[in-house]
């Protein structure tokens, strides 16, 4: 199947990601990261990007990038190939850096822009990177709110949108932090904040866009692939939203009833189990999360995953509801209405 084409267009907002390939770092050094800055700040001055916020971590990157010319697909190519060359060349290192094709979603509306900016000033502390906004080096929060930074951020918008949110006729780094720093360390909400934004944009490239509005049977089997493999991998991007999950399950248990499946001589809530599989897989939360999620600790949300990906492979029933469960998630998710769907045994 073809590659979706980006909708890349002039004027454009983007948040873009990308990740090194088997989760091995991009950033190994400051000089790796200021290399992949000189390189962004290339295609700045070719016009091709604004930089407006970003966070440079260890094992990936986040940036709100506007595309002045429609050129943000070659402007990127470029940033990744000769980062890749150089990092490599250091190491002599041969082989790919990045796991593929850079991951980009069309920002286009206000709230939309507020919630990437916010999510990517919170990306290192969710990584332990740092303690509070700004602490972290490689990122845009620390120059706003230290009122300096490089020439090449374009800080237009951002000043100008916290002055909006904070009815200052001014900007200063109090603006910033009232209008996009609120959130405290472990706060969760910065991710639904963005995923509630963007069930409101438009469908775009996604890293599991064949999910998104393929039939039940496929997200079945795409589940029972995941199952498959150990839980020690770090959650992916997120393509779904934890309140869309939990609206699933509440329809699927109003519709069809109790979900129990067999643990030993045991039965137990089946959905308690698929929520925290499905809030690790589609929604990208980390174990911290899923246990206060739970109101539980981190070993009993891991048990909890455990048993979903072990009842997916052993109970064809579990598997059924679940991918049902997982489909509407996904439709509520993105702007779809669920189609009431029965359940295969009843």
């Amino acid at each position: 199947m073809g590659r979706r084409p980006r909708a890349d267009g002039p004027g454009t907002w983007h948040h873009v990601i990308n990740r090194g390939i088997a989760r091995r770092p991009l950033f190994e050094t400051r000089s790796d990261a200021r290399f992949f800055l000189a390189r962004l700040v290339r295609q700045v001055r070719r016009g091709r990007v604004e930089v407006h916020a970003y966070s440079l971590l260890t094992t990936h990157f986040h940036l709100l990038l506007r595309s002045p010319i429609g050129e943000l697909s070659e402007a990127m190519r470029r940033v990744q190939n000769e980062h890749s060359r150089q990092f490599n060349r250091r190491r002599k290192r041969d082989g790919s850096l990045v796991r593929g094709r850079f991951f980009s979603k069309l920002v286009d509306s206000i709230e939309y822009r507020r919630a990437v900016v916010r999510y990517i000033d919170r990306n290192p502390l969710g990584a332990r990177m740092a303690t509070r906004i700004g602490e972290h080096e490689l990122g845009s929060a620390r120059h706003y709110l230290h009122g300096n930074g490089p020439r090449w951020l374009s800080r237009g918008w951002v000043e100008s949108d916290a002055c909006t949110l904070t009815g200052r006729d001014a900007f200063s780094p109090v603006a910033y932090q009232e209008a996009f720093g609120s959130l405290a360390l472990g706060d969760g909400r910065h991710l639904a904040e963005l995923m509630e934004a963007r069930q409101r944009s438009h469908a775009g490239d996604d890293p599991l866009e064949d999910l998104i509005g393929a039939a039940p049977e496929r997200v079945r089997a795409w589940m029972v692939r995941k199952a498959r493999l150990a839980d020690g991998h770090r959650p992916g991007l997120p393509v779904c939203g934890l309140r869309a999950v939990r609206e699933a399950l509440a329809a699927d248990e109003s519709l069809r009833g109790p979900w129990l499946v067999e643990e030993g001589e045991l039965l137990r809530r089946g959905g308690g189990f698929a929520a925290l599989g499905l809030a690790r897989d589609l929604c990208g939360h980390s174990l911290e999360e899923l246990a206060r999620s739970c109101g539980g600790s981190r070993a009993r949300a891991r048990r909890l995953i455990a048993g979903h990906r072990r009842f997916l492979i052993s109970d064809l029933a579990h598997a059924e509801r679940a991918s049902l469960l997982a489909h509407a998630a996904l439709e509520l998710c993105h702007g779809r209405r669920p189609a009431p769907v029965s359940h295969p045994g009843g």
